[in-house]
């Protein structure tokens, strides 16, 4: 089976200090790419995912390691990292890693809706248990909404105009697929960027956004993530835009002492990003940073 390739594996392992019989959480399991690490240098990892394929590739290739022991999962949102934790026995834990990148496994899944050439109905759900599909919003919401949600979630300049043009295309018919949608951005901006992007990138990655989530949910999951970690615990996120990267930031430095005299304070003065060796295997990690914390006392 063809995996996606996680980034800054190393990185990460360092960055966490990891030791045999440490406990561990992957709060984005995926297709375990960062787990299977942590389950080769002897800790015991418990694996969170909304996605049920994700959390089924990862066991498979888990036990098709010989790794399964040490490996406890369950499907959830990370924003209920807390509770799904010491539900399982992983109330104290000596590290968390958030890998927020959206894996090209599910990229490649015509079904979700999240690829430009996808038939399949504009749904983007990363959990089908969520209600709201991207088709819900490209086919409800209002022109203004609309440049609203890709100006806030997808930093794209040109929201007004792509708005605008997504509004006439549905008023001729209904924007149902990931290929329409991508087909009305390419035909009305064929310039776009002179080449370089694609001109629906920024509006899918809004929608995506959106649908899931994902900013609130981070907001919400850091601190309960933080809680979790003993005394020299750390956590590594990995970031793949500067929405995300900002919401880090801002927790990091916002971070006040809880009542029991613990902190977090940052372990990098400034993110660790791939090394050109990893850039040159693996270009779509170009983007990636990661910021590493650690839990103290206070002095």
């Amino acid at each position: 089976m063809d995996y996606h390739q996680p980034v800054l594996v190393q990185e990460v392992m360092v960055a966490l200090d990891v030791k045999s019989g440490g406990r561990y959480i992957d709060a984005t399991l995926g297709d375990g790419g960062h787990t299977l690490e942590l389950l080769k240098r002897g800790g015991v990892v418990l694996g969170i995912d909304v996605n049920e394929g994700s959390i089924n590739r990862a066991r498979g290739r888990i036990q098709g390691a010989g790794l399964a022991g040490n490996f406890t999962y369950c499907r959830g949102n990370f924003k209920n990292i807390a509770e799904l934790a010491r539900d399982r026995g992983f109330n104290q834990v000596n590290g968390i890693v958030f890998d927020l990148g959206t894996s090209m496994t599910q990229l490649k899944d015509d079904r979700l809706g999240l690829n430009f050439t996808s038939e399949h109905e504009l749904d983007m759900r990363l959990d089908d248990r969520d209600s709201v599909k991207a088709f819900d919003l490209i086919n409800g919401l209002y022109e203004n909404e609309l440049a609203e949600l890709f100006w806030e979630y997808g930093e794209e300049k040109m929201a007004k105009s792509f708005a605008r043009e997504i509004v006439k295309a549905r008023e001729l018919e209904r924007i149902t697929t990931a290929k329409q949608l991508s087909d009305v951005a390419k035909k009305s901006f064929p310039g776009y960027e002179k080449g370089r992007l694609h001109p629906a990138t920024r509006i899918f990655l809004a929608l995506r956004i959106a649908v899931n989530n994902e900013l609130e949910n981070l907001k919400s999951a850091l601190p309960r993530a933080g809680c979790l970690l003993v005394p020299g615990g750390r956590m590594a996120v990995i970031s793949f835009h500067s929405l995300e990267d900002r919401i880090v930031k801002e927790f990091v430095q916002d971070t006040q002492p809880t009542k029991d005299g613990l902190l977090l304070t940052e372990l990098t003065k400034k993110p660790i990003e791939p090394s050109n060796i990893e850039l040159a295997r693996n270009p779509s990690s170009r983007s990636a940073k990661m910021r590493v914390v650690v839990r103290a006392h206070r002095s």
